[in-house]
């Protein structure tokens, strides 16, 4: 009996001093899970934050570059359009060898574009730089701008599309020259690589790593 007895005060004792420690671990764990998991939600949410705010910044700075290019461009061509010199050249009654001229002197005294080219009301070219043989007197691709730049009175960005002389991806900013009359005389135009822009954004220093792609 006393071995019983002994045995059984032994079980109680366990499991009296389990009763005592088992809350006072259970007092301790639920803050720390606690405190865990608000630790948990509020390091995911900065990351989000600051995952979101960073793109936008990028998203932002993307459209100003690319946005200064085409806004540059289009300056140009905006000064041109309403130049009387290029309407009257436009207007002539043989315009190719004037145009071509003209063209070379103003070309390469803006640095910044990638192309140039005149055509005629119906979108035949009359001159360009880069030149593109035996392409004088036809079709200058005029499908991916004609039709927005006679709709227009200011320059249109088109479309990007394969440049005639060499295949390489370009945006054509546009513009209709017209008569006082509204008759359209003819169209010029200037051209922006899309690899040139892409180098450009390239050679943007980002605290994070992004893969993106600038879609048309």
């Amino acid at each position: 009996m006393q071995l019983g007895d002994t045995t059984t005060k032994r079980t109680g004792n366990r499991f009296d001093r389990f009763k005592i420690i088992f809350p006072i671990l259970l007092a301790g764990w639920i803050p720390s899970i606690l405190t865990l998991i608000v630790s948990y939600t509020i390091l995911r949410d900065t990351l989000e934050t600051r995952i979101l705010r960073d793109r936008q910044t990028l998203i932002q700075l993307l459209g100003h570059v690319v946005g200064h290019d085409l806004s540059s461009s289009s300056a140009i061509i905006n000064y041109y359009q309403t130049l009387p010199e290029v309407a009257k050249i436009l207007g002539g009654p043989n315009p190719v060898p004037a145009a071509q001229q003209w063209l070379n002197s103003a070309y390469y005294s803006h640095p910044n574009i990638d192309g140039m080219f005149l055509a005629g009301p119906d979108g035949a070219l009359l001159a360009s730089i880069p030149t593109v043989p035996g392409m004088f007197g036809n079709d200058f691709g005029a499908g991916h701008w004609r039709e927005q730049a006679a709709a227009s009175d200011e320059p249109i960005v088109s479309p990007v599309h394969p440049r005639l002389s060499d295949n390489r991806l370009v945006t054509d900013i546009v513009a209709a020259v017209r008569a006082p009359d509204r008759t359209i005389l003819g169209f010029v135009g200037d051209s922006v690589l899309v690899e040139r822009l892409g180098k450009r954004l390239s050679a943007i220093e980002f605290s994070d790593r992004f893969v993106f792609k600038v879609l048309d």
